[in-house]
């Protein structure tokens, strides 16, 4: 099984890009940190980021779906990988969990895709980051992956259906 990650910073494309493949037959991840936030929010919690737990929340369901994948998967797409739960802790000057750093030293990604900016940044319900916010964390995110010794290929701003060609090129 290879596991491809799609990362970047907000607004960049990746759970677009992410649907397109999963279109085309791939098994896809969702973003973890998305889909709880909305959760919450449809439950009255308007801003459940600012839990103390939130981080450690967003942590179990990522692993929890990576551990899901069926074995029979050759090919996996995620809308962020475990760094990029590290990028978040350092953008908020916070200390990350133990438990993060050893299942990052464990985990076993193929490539990283690392979507440039779309320069259209829009926030959302979910997403409170400035654009200048966005980009830290978007340099933040290349520089943790190569530290980590993850191949990032950059994927330019072009239409989905041609982030889906390149990335599907590059596998």
């Amino acid at each position: 099984m290879k596991k491809y990650v799609l990362t970047g910073g907000p607004s960049s494309g990746k759970t677009s890009l992410l649907e397109e493949l999963g279109r085309r037959g791939f098994y896809a991840i969702r973003e973890a940190a998305k889909d709880f936030i909305i959760q919450k929010q449809q439950e009255g919690i308007k801003e459940p980021r600012l839990k103390k737990d939130f981080q450690e929340k967003i942590l179990d369901i990522q692993l929890k779906r990576e551990a899901e994948i069926p074995p029979d998967k050759e090919v996996v797409f995620i809308d962020r990988g475990l760094p990029d739960g590290l990028a978040f802790y350092m953008h908020r000057k916070q200390k990350p969990l133990q438990r993060l750093l050893e299942s990052i030293a464990k985990c076993e990604y193929e490539k990283i895709f690392f979507l440039e900016p779309l320069h259209l940044y829009e926030g959302t319900g979910f997403r409170t980051e400035s654009e200048e916010e966005s980009q830290n964390i978007s340099n933040l995110l290349k520089r943790l992956y190569e530290d980590f010794g993850y191949e990032v290929v950059m994927v330019p701003p072009v239409s989905i259906k041609e982030r889906a060609e390149f990335v599907l090129k590059r596998i």
